[in-house]
C-alpha cells in the first residue's frame, strides 16, 4: 500500500521531534556525583539561605554555548538563571514553620562561578561574592566546570519559632550529598552532613522534637534493614508459643540496647574496618540461625543465648545508622540516643509477636510443616552466604596496619573489657534461663514445633 505524500511529512516531523530531544544536550542522563552546598543564617522576620551546585545538575534546561566549542555563552545565560532557579532549585528547598508549611523562597540573586571558586567557604564570604562582578564573557568554561549559585530568602513569622528545612535534591543526580550550614539567633551553630534527602530537619530542634522524630527513625530502620528482617524471620520461625519467644526478644533486645547505647555515647572503636566486619558477622549469624533451623534440635535456651550474642553485633548495625542521623538532634543526643533505641526495640518486639502468630498459623495446616521450615531457612542462608562472599571480599581489601603505640593498646583494652563483661552477660543469663525460665534438659520437639499458639 502507497504511502500519501502528506503522511509522509507527518511522519517525518514526527519523527524530528522524537529524535531531536534525545540528542539535545537537556535531556543528558543524571549526573553520578553531585555535591550541594548550602549557608544558611537567621535574622530576625526572614532566614537567608545560600545555596551553590553545579551547574550540569540543572539538566532540564539547554544552556546556550559558542558555536562549536561547547563553551558556555555566559552573557545569554544571565538572563536563564533566575529562572532556573525559580523552576528546578526553589522546589528543593521546603520550610516550615511550628509544623506549618510557609511559603516558597524569594530569589534575591543568581550566578554562575567557576569550580575553583572558594567564596562558599563562610556565610559573609559567600554573600560579599554575590556582589563580584561577573565573568569575563569571553572565558572559555564547560557547564561542567561551573557552580550555580543562588541566595533564597525564607520570610518568617516569629524569631521564637521552630524552623524545620525540608530538601528534596536527591533527582539532582545519583548520588547527591548535601554540607549544610546552620547559623541561629543566639549564635548557635549546628553542620549537616547527609546525602539523598534525609527528610525533615529541625534546625533549632527542643527535645520533643528529637523524641519524635528518633522513635520514627528506630521503627523505621527496622522494618527496612533486610539484615534485620532476615535475621529475625531465622529466629522466630521455629518459635509456636509467646513462652519460647519471650526469653528471645528480651535478651535480643537487652543486648541491642546496651550496646547501642553505650556505642552511642562514644565507646564504640573509631576504625575503618569496624563496618564490614559487622555487616560480614550479621551474614554469618543468619547462617547460622537458617542453620539451626534446618538441623533443628535447639532448645530455647540455646536459642535465647544466641540471640543476646546476634544482638551484640546487630547493634552496631542500628549504630551506623543512627550516627549519621544523630546531628539532626542537635543538642538531645541522649533524647535521640534512647529514642531511636525504643523505636528499633518496639519495632522489632511486633515483628518477633507477627513472625510468631503467621507462622503458628501457616504450619498449622501445613502437611510438611517440618520441610517447609527447611526450605524457608535454607532460601535465607541462600541469601546470607551471597552476603558473606560480597562482604568478606570488601574487608579483606582494607589494609590493616598495627602500629603499636598507646591508642592500639586503649582499644584492646576497651575491647577486652567488652568481651569480659559480654561474657558476664551471657553466663548470668544463662544460669537465670535455668533457675526460672527453661531447665537445662528442655528441648524442642518437634511436636511442640507443630502446635498452635
Amino acid at each position: 500500500m502507497a504511502v500519501s505524500p502528506v503522511r509522509r511529512m507527518i511522519i517525518a516531523v514526527a519523527g524530528l521531534f522524537l529524535f531531536v530531544p534525545s540528542m539535545s544536550p537537556a535531556n543528558r542522563p543524571l549526573p553520578e556525583d553531585v555535591i550541594v552546598k548550602g549557608l544558611m543564617q537567621r535574622a530576625p522576620g526572614r532566614l537567608e539561605l545560600l545555596v551553590r551546585l553545579p551547574l550540569a545538575a540543572v539538566k532540564d534546561i539547554q544552556f546556550p554555548t559558542r558555536g562549536e566549542t561547547g563553551y558556555l555563552d555566559l552573557d545569554a545565560i544571565k538572563s536563564m538563571l533566575p529562572g532556573a532557579a525559580k523552576y528546578w532549585i526553589a522546589g528543593c528547598f521546603e520550610l516550615r514553620e511550628d509544623g506549618v508549611e510557609d511559603h516558597a523562597p524569594e530569589i534575591l540573586q543568581t550566578r554562575v562561578s567557576t569550580s575553583s571558586d572558594p567564596s562558599f567557604r563562610s556565610y559573609q564570604q559567600a554573600l560579599a561574592h554575590f556582589d563580584v562582578s561577573d565573568l569575563p564573557p569571553d572565558t572559555e568554561v564547560s557547564p561542567d566546570q561551573m557552580w550555580f549559585d543562588i541566595h533564597f530568602r525564607f520570610t518568617t513569622r516569629s524569631d521564637r519559632s521552630v524552623v524545620e528545612l525540608r530538601t528534596k535534591l536527591a533527582d539532582l543526580g545519583v548520588r547527591v550529598e548535601t554540607d549544610l550550614k546552620y547559623a541561629g539567633l543566639n549564635g548557635e551553630f549546628r553542620d549537616f552532613s547527609f546525602e539523598g534527602d534525609p527528610g525533615l530537619i529541625y534546625l533549632n530542634a527542643r527535645p520533643q522534637d528529637a523524641l519524635t522524630q528518633f522513635l520514627q527513625s528506630g521503627f523505621r530502620f527496622i522494618l527496612t534493614s533486610t539484615d534485620f528482617l532476615i535475621f529475625l524471620l531465622c529466629l522466630a520461625l521455629p518459635l509456636r508459643h509467646y513462652r519460647d519467644a519471650f526469653p528471645v526478644v528480651a535478651a535480643f533486645a537487652a543486648a541491642l540496647s546496651v550496646t547501642l547505647l553505650a556505642c552511642a555515647f562514644g565507646m564504640a572503636p573509631d576504625t575503618l574496618w569496624l563496618r564490614p566486619l559487622i555487616e560480614t558477622l550479621s551474614a554469618i549469624l543468619i547462617l547460622l540461625a537458617a542453620f539451626a533451623n534446618i538441623i533443628g534440635n535447639v532448645t530455647p535456651r540455646r536459642r535465647t543465648l544466641f540471640a543476646l550474642s546476634a544482638g551484640f553485633v546487630y547493634a552496631f548495625i542500628s549504630l551506623f545508622d543512627f550516627s549519621a542521623k544523630a546531628q539532626f538532634g542537635g543538642e538531645h543526643r541522649a533524647i535521640s540516643a534512647f529514642s531511636y533505641d525504643i523505636g528499633a526495640v518496639f519495632a522489632m518486639s511486633i515483628l518477633v509477636a507477627l513472625l510468631v502468630v503467621l507462622s503458628s498459623w501457616m504450619f498449622k495446616f501445613a502437611r510438611a510443616a517440618r520441610l517447609e521450615m527447611i526450605i524457608v531457612s535454607a532460601l535465607a542462608a541462600d541469601t546470607a552466604w551471597g552476603w558473606l562472599a560480597e562482604r568478606w571480599g570488601r574487608l579483606k581489601m582494607i589494609p590493616i596496619h598495627v602500629v603499636f603505640d598507646a591508642s592500639l593498646l586503649a582499644l584492646v583494652l576497651r575491647c577486652l573489657s567488652i568481651l569480659v563483661l559480654f561474657g558476664g552477660l551471657l553466663w548470668l543469663t544463662d544460669e537465670w534461663l535455668k533457675s526460672r525460665y527453661f531447665p537445662p534438659a528442655e528441648m524442642c520437639p518437634k511436636d511442640k514445633q507443630e502446635t498452635a499458639i
